[in-house]
Formats: C-alpha cells, structure tokens, sequence
C-alpha cells in the first residue's frame, strides 16, 4: 500500500501527525530541545568550537558539538562541517578534524565491506559474551545510577554523550556478557545519529572483535570524566572499583572462538515497474532542501518504508519528518519502496551512492544512477588501508590537515 504523507509546517502538529501515522514506533516524542532540518544543523554547526572540543570532548560536561545527528542524515555534509571548523579555527581545532575523519572512515568500510559489518569482522581477541539484553537493562533499572543514566539518555533523550557510549558498551559486553550484534540493534533503533557502520563497527571495537583489544573502563576514570555526579550518593556494590589490572584478570579469558556470522534479513522479491518517469529518490542519508540533486529535478519523493525505518523509535522518525518539512519540492510518501514507486509510474532513479545494502537491495531491479558524494580526501583507499583506523590516517590524515600539521594517531 503506497500512502502520501502531507508534513505539517507547525512543529507540535507534525510530531502528532508522525505519532498517528506510526502507532507502533516506540519512544518518546522529540525532545524540544532537538529540532531536525538543516536550519538546526546550520544553527548547530555556528556554535560549535573547535578548540574547546580538544581540550574537553572526553568529559560529559565537554564542549561537543552535537552535529552527529545532522551529519547522519545529511542535513550538512561532512565536508561542509569541515571546512566550517577549518575556516573558523584552522587547524588548531585538529582533534575535531581527526574525529571527523573516523566518521568517514567507518562509512569507508561499510561501502567496501556492506554487510560483513553485521557479523564479527575478526575472532575476539577475549572471551565474547552471547547473552541477550537483559530486562533490567531494557528497563533501566540496573542499580547502577551511571549505567542506568545513560539509558535513559539513549531511550528518552536518542542522544548520549561518545563517552558514555563507551562505557555503557563495555559494561553490557564485558560486564554482562551481551552478545555485540543485540546490543547495537537496540541502540541504532534508538539514537537519533543511529548509523549502521559507525554503531555497528563501534560496538565491535569495544568488543575486540574490529580491534586489537577490548575496550574497557574503571571507577577513577569514570569518576574522572563524569565530574563524580555519578558515583557521590551511589550506594551499590560497583563492579568498576578496581585497578585496570584486576578488571583485566576478572572480565577476560582468552578466545579460541572463530569470527561469528550473523543472519542478514532477507527482503521479500518484488519485480521492478516498468515506469516511464524519472525521479530523484531522496533517502535518508541526503535530507537536505538544498541537496545539488534536487537543485533541478522535476520530481523527487521520500518513502518511509518499514524495511528500512521500521525497527526505528518515534524519535527518530520525528527527527526525519523535521528534516523533510524543509524540503517543500519533495513529495513523501509512507509504504514498500516499490510499490510507491510502481503508484508513481516510476522506473528510472536518480539518488545519493549509499553503502546501506537495503537500500541496495530495494532498488536492485530498478534503473539506478547512483551519484557519489563529494569525498573529504582525494586518495585511493584499498582494503589493506581500512582494517585500522591508523592506516586509513596515514593516507586521509595528510591532506585533511597539511602534511606540515598531520600526526599520526
């Protein structure tokens, strides 16, 4: 069934529109304090400093910049966010600049890799847990006020600090033995920014299975980072509180375990219409009214599909809808891709190059022009140069800062 959507342009009305239109989506309405749409994101990326985010980013009072949101659905692109931190602070605000790079870098991998990064992309290095997520954690109830914090940033807010991220990963691998792939699922339905690569290959990275070691954290350095507020009238037994040494001995026994394959959901068949129109498919990955592909189509549509956005919480869906109301030239529409499509008398496509294999497969019998984005470094990156992040630096490194500025990680 193929069902257009009408946006509305006041804020309030358009967060109830998205409510009764998705009545299974769970969560939270958007929080008043997030707006999607390029307006915010340009408003956003005007506030941000440089500077200060190399001095404090590692702290949850820190200057960060709150753009992942933006950047994951393209409200501003990388390149635009870089050459605005560029032009501001140059490359004093090179940590900023470095962290971007890793955004890239874990896109890098997902178009050379696609769905292997739903699956371990190496053995464990450590003993890996297979344990679902358990009741308390859905719940927020683990008694750890940290743990339980950062929960309810994720399920109320879709937003946590990168900091925080990381601990909580390392506490439900490490601690409670959560099986990665659960643990990402949960979070990328959750998250405003929720990307599949950057998610994904995170969480693998705190599990050791995209990585040299485990990552992991102690008492003193969460106590450090969180300014105490956690730990000053917390009254529970914490299984932090010990030297790295000891965590090591208690968390870890070696793997002799192989690199695990996890199913990928198969989408149903669906022949392709035979169309006459062309159009410009606007994704969710390109939601900006000023994307050089809608500069001068004729016609351009939006799909929420379940295949793509079903799993995803009504916050997230919120935050899209935003980015859409800005984009008055493209028509939305709710239902399967192809059958929206095959309404439309579509056969042609004109969209956005994406790593998402859904996407990908949805599209797979259509005629598709797939336009590649402008890259943040004109290098030629071969496998070899995308198993770790210091060697995809070695190449990107030089020219996003000058060889004159460039470190190696």
């Amino acid at each position: 069934m193929a069902t257009p959507l009408t946006l509305p342009h006041d804020h309030q009305e358009r967060l109830t529109l998205i409510r009764q239109t998705f009545p299974d989506a769970t969560g939270p309405d958007l929080a008043d304090h997030w707006r999607g749409g390029r307006l915010a994101a340009l408003s956003t990326l005007a506030t941000v400093d440089g500077i200060a985010y190399g001095r404090s980013r590692n702290f949850l009072d820190g200057a960060v910049t709150r753009l992942s949101p933006y950047l994951r659905h393209g409200c501003i692109t990388l390149n635009e966010a870089i050459k605005a931190v560029k032009l501001k602070h140059g490359t004093r605000a090179e940590k900023l600049l470095f962290e971007f790079a890793w955004r890239d870098y874990w896109r890098q991998v997902w178009t050379m890799q696609g769905d292997t990064i739903r699956s371990d992309m190496e053995s464990p290095k450590v003993a890996v847990g297979r344990a679902p997520i358990p009741a308390d954690v859905l719940a927020g109830e683990t008694g750890l006020p940290c743990m339980d914090a950062f929960i309810s940033d994720l399920v109320n807010d879709g937003y946590v600090h990168n900091h925080a991220r990381m601990w909580f990963a390392a506490y439900l691998l490490h601690w409670r033995k959560v099986d990665w792939r659960a643990a990402a699922d949960w979070y990328e339905a959750q998250l405003l920014d929720g990307d599949i690569a950057s998610n994904s290959l995170s969480w693998q990275w705190v599990a050791s299975t995209f990585g040299a070691k485990p990552y992991y954290f102690n008492k003193e350095n969460l106590e450090k980072y969180s300014a105490g507020r956690y730990c000053q009238d917390c009254t529970a037994q914490c299984p932090f509180d010990a030297s790295y040494e000891a965590l090591n001995q208690r968390l870890f026994g070696p793997s002799h375990a192989p690199a695990r394959q996890y199913a990928v959901k198969a989408l149903p068949g669906m022949s392709a219409p035979a169309g006459s129109k062309t159009t410009v498919l606007v994704h969710d990955e390109m939601l900006s009214p000023l994307h050089p592909l809608l500069a001068e189509a004729e016609h351009a549509v939006f799909i929420f599909d379940p295949a793509l956005h079903g799993h995803w919480a009504l916050h997230r869906l919120q935050f899209m809808a935003d980015c859409l109301s800005e984009m008055e030239q493209v028509s939305v529409w709710v239902g399967d891709t192809r059958a929206v499509l095959s309404a439309l008398d579509i056969g042609g496509i004109v969209t956005q190059a994406s790593p998402n294999r859904d996407l990908q497969r949805l599209l797979a019998k259509f005629a598709v022009h797939w336009v590649a984005e402008e890259p943040i470094a004109e290098v030629q990156l071969r496998a070899s140069d995308l198993k770790r992040f210091s060697r995809y630096w070695q190449k990107v490194g030089p020219q996003l800062l000058g060889d004159s500025h460039y470190r190696k990680p």
